[in-house]
């Protein structure tokens, strides 16, 4: 029989420290491995953070700047002159009506009827005295042919430019009145002298009597035919 050899013999312990140094240095290794992997997860994480709130500010700083735009634009639009609206109203009681119409390009006139003794009035403003310069006046129940006081009336204003001259001032506005009990009705005019006006001079006058006409016309058959 052979004898082991002294070399085997010898080589069994270092190879069993060298096996066990192994398994310590492995073991050592697992938990740098494991913080490795958790650090570089949290980087990411920090990354994408970063990211969106990035996002966000731009965004944030888009609409703000957006926001800013319009409101320039509006500023800017607000400078434009926007034509002017020219309107009328009329309202009517029991003992008066009253109505609003354009007289010149300052001011409008206000008109006041008394249902009871048929005295219609037209009063203009002067914008730069601040008072009533203009007053002027007509008795509709003649025009309408309204017998005695207290008649039902009803008025609203209207537009028409008539052809005017420095004799025979007018202004661009009539008032229509009628009479409810009858269906009569009549147009008059505003004699305005615009130039009166612009001089602060008080005028006083007549309402002009335009043209009449009836809501219930006699049918002519014979117009017919």
């Amino acid at each position: 029989m052979s004898s082991p050899s002294p070399f085997a013999a010898e080589a069994t312990p270092d190879d069993s420290s060298k096996s066990a140094n192994l398994a310590i240095h492995g073991e050592n290794q697992s938990p740098s491995v494991c913080c490795g992997g958790i650090r570089n997860w949290m980087i990411g994480v920090m990354i994408a953070a970063t990211i969106v709130s990035l996002t966000a500010v731009a965004y944030c700083v888009g609409q703000r700047n957006a926001m800013a735009a319009q409101i320039n634009a509006a500023t800017v639009d607000s400078t434009i002159p926007l034509p002017l609206l020219e309107a009328s109203a009329s309202v009517t009681s029991e003992k008066y009506s009253m109505a609003t119409g354009n007289i010149s390009e300052d001011a409008d006139g206000v008109f006041v009827l008394d249902h009871n003794s048929g005295l219609l009035q037209c009063s203009v403003i002067y914008p730069r005295v601040g008072r009533f310069m203009s007053a002027f006046t007509i008795n509709v129940a003649d025009a309408l042919g309204t017998s005695g006081k207290g008649g039902s009336y009803i008025m609203v204003t209207g537009r028409a430019d008539f052809p005017r001259a420095s004799n025979r001032p007018a202004a661009s506005t009539v008032i229509y009145v009628m009479d409810t009990a009858t269906g009569n009705y009549a147009c008059f005019g505003v004699p305005f002298d615009r130039v009166a006006m612009n001089a602060n001079r008080q005028q006083q006058g007549s309402l002009v009597l335009i043209t009449t006409g009836t809501a219930n016309p006699v049918i002519d058959r014979d117009d017919l035919r």
